[in-house]
C-alpha cells in the first residue's frame, strides 16, 4: 500500500496580502505605537513625582532659607542631563542657554528633597533653583523631560519647550 500524500495548494493572493500586512502593521505600527505610549506613561510618571517633590519641599519650607543660601541650583537624586545636549529638532547645542544656565554651578544634593525621592521617568534628577528663593524669583522643580534638554530658564514664569516641573512659588 502506497502512503497518501497530502498535495498543498500554493497560497492565494489574499493570504499573501493578508501576510503582508501583518507584516507591515508588526513593523511600522506596533513599535511606533508602544514608543508613544511608553512616552505618554513616562510624562505622567514624572508629572506626578514632580508634584511630590514640590509637596515635600513645602512640608519643609523652613529649610528652603537654609538651601537658599547655600545651594544655588540643587540636583535630587539620580544624574544630571548632559551637559552638552544634542542637537534637537535641528537646533544646535549652542542654542540653549536655559539648559546651560540650569546646569551651570548645579550641584547634586539629593538630601534637598528628602529621603526616598524617585528620579524622573529617564533616570534624571529633578533639579530646583532654590537660590530664587531668597531673590523672591519662580522657584521651579523641573526635570528635562523626555528629550532631556532643559527650555526653561530659571527665572521663567511658565514651562518651556518639553520640560515637566511645577513651581514652588
Amino acid at each position: 500500500m502506497m502512503p497518501h500524500t497530502i498535495r498543498r495548494s500554493p497560497i492565494s493572493g489574499a493570504q499573501l496580502v493578508a501576510a503582508l500586512a501583518a507584516i507591515l502593521f508588526a513593523t511600522a505600527v506596533l513599535p511606533p505605537a508602544a514608543a508613544w505610549t511608553l512616552n505618554r506613561s513616562r510624562i505622567a510618571q514624572t508629572e506626578t513625582r514632580a508634584r511630590t517633590a514640590i509637596e515635600r519641599l513645602r512640608a519643609g519650607s523652613d529649610d528652603m532659607e537654609s538651601l537658599a543660601r547655600n545651594a544655588g541650583i540643587v540636583c535630587g537624586p539620580g544624574r544630571l542631563p548632559n551637559r552638552e545636549p544634542a542637537a534637537v529638532s535641528g537646533r544646535a547645542r549652542a542654542s540653549h542657554p536655559a539648559h546651560a544656565a540650569w546646569l551651570r554651578g548645579a550641584r547634586i544634593a539629593p538630601e534637598a528633597f528628602g529621603s526616598g525621592m524617585p528620579t524622573d521617568a529617564w533616570g534624571r534628577c529633578f533639579l530646583l533653583n532654590a537660590d530664587a528663593w531668597a531673590t523672591g524669583g519662580p522657584v521651579w522643580v523641573l526635570s528635562a523631560g523626555p528629550n532631556g534638554v532643559i527650555d526653561t530658564p530659571p527665572n521663567a514664569l511658565a514651562l518651556g519647550g518639553d520640560d515637566i516641573g511645577n513651581r514652588l512659588r
